[in-house]
């Protein structure tokens, strides 16, 4: 394969970043399409570059990553890479959509975000400081037929991998170490109007969600969404994720009227580790919303499968759900349940979004569920005060707990099958006026 080296002399420059611009633009303004960034860095004789400026791609540029390091700079606001036309008013028209962007990795080829910054979702207005965004390692806006694979992130300053309105994109073989734990490390992030995504092969640790689809219309993404493109998130596959996190391995999240369909995750794992996540799949929520959580029809063709989890929770339902399959899903360690409507009742520091538990279900299949976790509640065992609904009870966990749902919210042609728990628990506990098929 031919490639350009950021360090051959004709690139050479004062910063490893502009070194490794000037390869990437000649890629784009020449007959060699691929720039390839070597292990060590002969400019400075490390082995590690730094960025200290965004490295900005162009269409039909491959960057290789051969088993190098790169490291964001002490004390800046960048991102490691950033599509060309992102915050230019092309970005936001069809014509200013971007193609054929490609990151790949070879050996152990890491992205890692050095030294925290301290910008926060919290903060960043406060203190007068950018969006937390400009310290993804990687961020997209309105890019297609783009793929990225085969590297780790570190040290993740805020979510590792930003994706806004991208379509026909491949994310797999990326793993995850989130270094020292501060809040929105996320692993892989789908923002509104994504869709025709494949997620396979993740692994690691990440701070926050591992992998998370939000689709929420009156956030600061609103702000790069293209001219006629819908908010909706659909047509996505994530499998084959085994990792760890403090709160969800998935998190599949629609509000304010904006769509989530045709989803299927499979083959999702807790692998444990001392972070304590509460989660493995979070499907819908009511939180983060503008006007409203998502409403019966805003969610729907979600197929969940092969969920293993040895964690407090394992799949979290919220708002509404309809058309969907949840199956094979196996809750053991200090689950509390399998699959849980329950959320405590609050106003969320983040947002001031009430929020409550409770889900509307509409034919859904709810099959070979097993519950075998260990962990139980009294008044004596206040840690787990937050995933349950009746603090102060003895709870010795179920399969399905049903018993937080809101006043609004319904059950209408949902189905349970074979549903196994150990011992002593039961296979399920749902609110006087509610009802599932157990079959």
């Amino acid at each position: 394969m031919l490639f350009l080296n950021p360090n051959d002399p004709a690139f050479s420059a004062e910063t490893d970043s502009k070194s490794i611009q000037n390869a990437i633009d000649a890629a784009a303004n020449g007959p060699i399409r691929t720039v390839s960034i070597p292990h060590h860095c002969d400019r400075t004789g490390a082995d590690e570059w730094v960025i200290e400026k965004t490295l900005l791609l162009p269409d039909n540029v491959t960057v290789i990553l051969d088993d190098c390091h790169l490291r964001l700079a002490d004390g800046v606001y960048e991102n490691i890479f950033r599509n060309k036309n992102m915050y230019s008013p092309l970005a936001l028209t069809e014509e200013g959509e971007q193609r054929n962007i490609h990151i790949i990795g070879r050996g152990n080829a890491i992205l890692d975000g050095g030294t925290d910054n301290g910008v926060r979702e919290q903060n960043w207005r406060k203190l007068n400081l950018p969006h937390p965004r400009t310290g993804n390692l990687i961020l997209l806006n309105n890019v297609c037929d783009y793929s990225l694979e085969n590297f780790e992130c570190i040290n993740m300053r805020y979510w590792a991998i930003n994706q806004i309105a991208c379509r026909r994109g491949r994310v797999c073989k990326i793993r995850f170490f989130n270094g020292v734990r501060h809040p929105n490390q996320d692993g892989i992030n789908f923002r509104i109007g994504c869709y025709e995504m494949q997620v396979e092969d993740i692994s690691g640790r990440t701070g926050d969600d591992v992998v998370a689809l939000s689709a929420f219309p009156f956030g600061g993404d609103h702000d790069f969404l293209p001219e006629g493109r819908l908010p909706d998130i659909h047509d996505i596959i994530i499998r084959n994720v085994q990792a760890h996190t403090h709160e969800s391995v998935v998190a599949l999240r629609n509000t304010d009227g904006a769509k989530m369909y045709n989803i299927n995750v499979e083959n999702i794992t807790d692998v444990g580790g001392d972070l304590g996540a509460w989660g493995i799949i979070r499907l819908g929520e009511n939180n983060y919303y503008h006007d409203h959580p998502a409403r019966p029809g805003d969610t729907y063709g979600i197929t969940i499968r092969n969920i293993r989890s040895q964690c407090r929770g394992t799949v979290f339902l919220s708002a509404a759900l309809r058309d969907s399959v949840i199956s094979d899903v196996y809750a053991g360690g200090t689950s509390l349940y399998a699959i849980s409507s329950f959320a405590p009742e609050t106003i969320f520091w983040e947002n001031n979004c009430k929020i409550s538990g409770g889900v509307s279900l509409e034919n859904v299949v709810i099959s070979n569920i097993h519950y075998y976790g260990t962990s139980e509640y009294d008044d004596s065992a206040t840690e787990n005060y937050d995933m349950i609904a009746f603090p102060g009870e003895h709870f010795p966990g179920c399969a399905l707990d049903f018993r937080c749902m809101r006043d609004t919210d319904f059950t209408k042609n949902v189905v349970a099958r074979d549903i196994f728990t150990r011992e002593g628990t039961q296979k399920l506990l749902i609110k006087d006026g509610f009802s599932i098929d157990m079959q």
